[in-house]
């Protein structure tokens, strides 16, 4: 029997490259879903590689809308998602992968979503993770069987396998938007311009970096819903673990020089839930510092630029435009519009290469890091410059640690491991904690000029929002 011709409410792209072992199990249990057939189509693309296999997998998805797209060589999970989406029908989209094995009433749940007025934009799934204790149940279509937690099950992207109660994490959702279970309509994946291709065929983060997109595109708010029960599984196959860990840390870097900003800086040393933990409480304390105008580089500026080994320097702070400093000189100023010179950065990983400052001045700024994104950015700042200037006024806001005397002695000894330290008293501005390397980083054994370290600065910024939201 044919399937109506009505017009699909939701297209479900999957891309394959040699699994067929998944895919048709995946496609076995989209038959089997409460929403009826006629209400959605499946595209499936083959990304290049070998057919082994294939004529069997995707005659398990007998009685589906399914249409098949094949790609005359390997371009990559973003091509293939892409190629798939454009040929899709429907105004809602749901990304799985070929290995996204969908209990019966995944897409229901999904289309629910989307027809309920005030939802959120862009609806993240469950993928619980399973090994071969729970593959039988899999295989025997039995959902309810399967574990939802360690050691056999679980979403790994949360620390105990469920996310925290409240939701507040949903307002950086986009750092774990993976594209095994996840919808948004057909209109905002083309307003956005679709996955970037630049990725290419290196492993992970294409899916992180177009929902981000998504966000930014979108009002400030929370553009991303989560459903427990929207779940997939994660079927079992083979992966090169260590090669794709290591192309996924280069893609967060490539996406991280795109956007030099605080969300991404985390996301090349810190992934998923964390992630979003520490991106949401420093956005609190910048927002925070931005309010009460803490932070001031001005009196920093008056009176160490005379100090200072060189004019090439990063400032850390607030007030830029009002501290008097050379329009050449880089800043770390929330306040600020983000531009040429200045950035939203904590400056745990900042996108300038090794060598190429002379000093980097924090105002306060340090007192809001946590100890170990404080150690991130001394390592980070003394490899940019050599030289660290840890300024603490008098002034203090409820997020910032203690500044007295003892504290800054204590920090003073804590650092005289790695690099002479050296805290005094500047008279009008408090006490200044100096550290420098005890030795030049390989990077930086040599000063960059300062046209070369002008080249090196990143030009493409991120489009802007707010000061307190970039």
């Amino acid at each position: 029997m044919s399937l109506p011709t009505i017009p699909p409410a939701l297209s479900v792209v999957m891309p394959t490259y040699q699994d067929p072992q998944c895919l048709a199990l995946t496609l076995r249990a989209l038959t089997r879903q409460t929403l009826p057939p006629e209400r959605f189509e499946v595209i499936v693309v083959r990304d290049g590689g070998s057919s082994d296999g294939y004529a069997e997998a995707l005659a398990e998805g007998a009685g589906l809308r399914l249409r098949v797209l094949e790609l005359a060589q390997r371009k990559g999970r973003s091509v293939a998602r892409n190629e798939g989406a454009r040929r899709a029908a429907a105004p809602l989209l749901v990304f799985l992968d070929a290995d996204s094995w969908a209990v019966p009433d995944l897409l229901e749940r999904h289309l629910a979503w989307h027809s309920t007025p005030g939802n959120a934009a862009v609806l993240i799934g469950r993928r619980d993770e399973i090994g071969l204790a729970d593959l039988p149940a899999v295989l025997a279509g039995e959902s309810r069987a399967i574990a939802r937690a360690f050691p056999h099950g679980g979403d790994l992207r949360f620390g105990t396998g469920l996310p925290d109660d409240g939701g507040d994490w949903l307002r950086a959702g986009w750092v774990i938007a993976y594209t095994h279970n996840i919808s948004l309509s057909s209109a905002h994946f083309a307003q956005v311009g679709g996955y970037r291709e630049a990725f290419g065929l290196s492993y992970g983060v294409e899916d992180v970096e177009l929902f981000y997109r998504v966000d930014r595109s979108l009002p400030d708010g929370v553009n991303f819903g989560y459903d427990d029960d929207a779940r997939v599984v994660h079927l079992p196959h083979h992966k090169n673990i260590t090669r794709n860990w290591m192309e996924m840390k280069a893609n967060f870097q490539q996406a991280a020089r795109l956007y030099p900003c605080l969300e991404w800086e985390f996301l090349t040393a810190v992934m998923g839930y964390e992630a979003i933990r520490r991106i949401l409480h420093y956005r609190a304390l910048i927002d925070e510092c931005v309010e009460r105008s803490a932070c001031a580089i001005g009196p920093a500026a008056a009176r160490l630029a005379g100090q200072l080994r060189g004019h090439r320097t990063l400032w850390i702070g607030t007030g830029r435009a009002e501290s008097g400093l050379p329009a050449s000189a880089l800043s770390f100023d929330y306040a600020a519009p983000i531009g040429r010179t200045n950035f939203h950065l904590l400056g745990v990983a900042p996108p300038m290469p090794p060598g190429s400052l002379d000093a980097v001045i924090s105002v306060d700024f340090w007192r809001y890091l946590l100890w170990p994104e404080l150690c991130q950015f001394i390592s980070a700042s003394l490899l940019l410059a050599g030289e660290v200037h840890l300024v603490a006024t008098a002034d203090s806001t409820p997020g910032m640690c203690a500044a007295d005397p003892q504290t800054l002695d204590y920090l003073r000894q804590a650092q005289a491991a790695a690099c002479t330290a050296e805290l005094r008293v500047v008279e009008g501005l408090g006490h200044v904690l100096t550290l420098r390397a005890l030795q030049p980083a390989a990077g930086a054994a040599r000063r960059v000029p300062a046209h070369t370290a002008a080249k090196a600065r990143p030009t493409a910024l991120a489009p802007g929002r707010t000061a307190t939201r970039e």
